[in-house]
């Protein structure tokens, strides 16, 4: 049944054509990152197809699962020969997907360590405009930059951390100033 609304064409679910094994694809996933390579595999129960493309050290690949309906600008060029499906997966290089791992697990700690707990949304939004262009952490409810200047709420004057150098606290009360001007508190 028609039901009188049509998806742009870059928004409509992708089927299973557009994603033969063997296709040269490139496309947007969800959080906006371009991918490209070749299907090496399609679940349509799912909607999950696997896509590899050449890795950075010669004869390996990076094998990306995608969840094919959520991708946008999908291109889709078909083999000039049918591809071979015998079935086997590409070798995986344990030593460097366990590294490739831990990398992520760190970022994700070091994302997640920027995110103030129990803080409104404008000390959040003071942490990151800081945290742009100068080190700073989180200590309970205080922004700490430098290590040698502590950002107490209401988040509008610094003081100097013992033993920390006071032309610091002068620097960052500068910065502070103006990225609280920037973001219009």
């Amino acid at each position: 049944p028609d039901t009188g609304s049509t998806p742009a064409p870059d928004q409509r679910p992708m089927v299973s054509d557009k994603w033969g094994i063997g296709h040269s694809v490139s496309g947007v996933m969800p959080n906006g990152e371009k991918f490209s390579g070749e299907v090496f595999g399609y679940d349509e129960a799912t909607g999950l197809v696997t896509v590899r493309a050449p890795g950075n050290i010669g004869g390996t690949h990076d094998v990306r699962i995608i969840k094919a309906d959520a991708c946008t600008d999908v291109k889709s060029i078909p083999p000039k020969t049918p591809a071979k499906t015998d079935g086997a997966m590409p070798a995986v290089d344990d030593t460097r997907s366990k590294k490739r791992e831990e990398e992520n697990i760190k970022a994700a700690q070091a994302r997640a360590a920027n995110i103030g707990v129990g803080v409104t949304q404008e000390a959040q939004d003071i942490f990151d405009a800081l945290a742009r262009t100068l080190p700073c952490r989180w200590r309970d409810r205080d922004i700490v930059v430098m290590d040698e200047v502590v950002i107490a709420a209401p988040y509008a004057t610094c003081a100097g951390a013992a033993g920390g150098d006071p032309r610091a606290v002068e620097r960052v009360q500068k910065v502070l100033a103006n990225e609280k001007k920037k973001l219009g508190l």
